[in-house]
């Protein structure tokens, strides 16, 4: 009975990266084929790819999302509305949350420093686009990972860990076919999104801490510092000097992790010792 809830939500979770793959690939496709029949360059068709990358990938998710919903109904499972899903998930977040959030996001500016180039208003949709692209880019996964826990594993038996890290190895994989990576930020995204899962919670259902990491951190250091998985810091008005290397964020992230897990026992014997 574990196996068959694990291997459902792993091959589900599978099939909703491959259709948001195959859908970027068709609606890139399918806006360079028209741009082709109007005899444009290869250069202004790849400027067209590259500046409305976030418009065709959060599309293609949204889209893959529309047909597995539509699949589990006509398969007649259960399936809450994103209303239900709201009221029943978002909540005010975990202090400890925002404190984690704010911290890493002052801990990596501090380390890497931030270039002031000064707002460009030319640039506004851009840093829009980007904020809600990451915040709709991480959010719909989980979306789809709270569908997944309702309807194959409502009793939350199988194995957080090992969810958590077959989830990961899929998402990393669509990330690389729809994401070219010129700037190096794939362990940098992969972070973010294992950050994501141990803040969603064992049910992997507490959305109100995923929000607030999105809100607060991811977004605004993509959108504003340039560590932005698809633009890179093209439009960002305050880009970081360098990308932090892989031990610094491994730092950054344990400490958090430590004060997320283990406040109210350092915060105890804290108090013990004062006495």
């Amino acid at each position: 009975m574990l196996d068959s809830q694990l291997s459902k939500n792993i091959r589900y979770y599978g099939i909703f990266q491959l259709l948001c793959v195959g859908t970027f690939i068709l609606l890139s496709s399918i806006g360079a084929f028209f741009h082709f029949l109007l005899n444009h360059e290869i250069s202004i068709v790849e400027s067209w790819l590259h500046n409305n990358h976030w418009e065709i990938i959060i599309l293609s998710k949204l889209i893959a999302l529309l047909i597995m919903n539509r699949w589990f109904k006509i398969c007649l499972y259960q399936v809450k509305s994103l209303r239900q899903l709201f009221k029943e998930l978002i909540h005010w977040p975990d202090h400890r949350a925002i404190v984690i959030s704010v911290f890493m996001l002052i801990s990596y500016l501090s380390l890497a420093g931030a270039i002031l180039t000064g707002p460009n208003m030319t640039y506004l949709y851009y840093h829009l686009t980007s904020f809600a692209g990451l915040f709709l880019f991480f959010g719909i996964e989980f979306v789809v990972i709270a569908y997944l826990k309702d309807i194959f594993d409502p009793q939350h038996e199988a194995p957080f860990e090992v969810l958590s890290f077959l989830y990961a190895l899929l998402f990393i994989v669509s990330f690389r076919l729809c994401v070219p990576d010129y700037y190096d930020l794939l362990p940098y995204v992969t972070f973010c999104f294992l950050t994501l899962i141990f803040l969603s919670g064992k049910e992997f259902k507490n959305w109100s801490n995923v929000v607030c990491f999105l809100v607060l951190f991811i977004a605004p250091m993509g959108s504003i510092f340039g560590l932005d998985p698809i633009w890179g810091d093209d439009f960002s008005p305050f880009p970081v000097k360098s990308k932090l290397a892989l031990p610094f964020l491994v730092v950054i992230w344990v400490i958090s992790f430590s004060y997320y897990k283990y406040r109210n026992q350092i915060l105890s014997g804290a108090r013990k010792l004062l006495r």
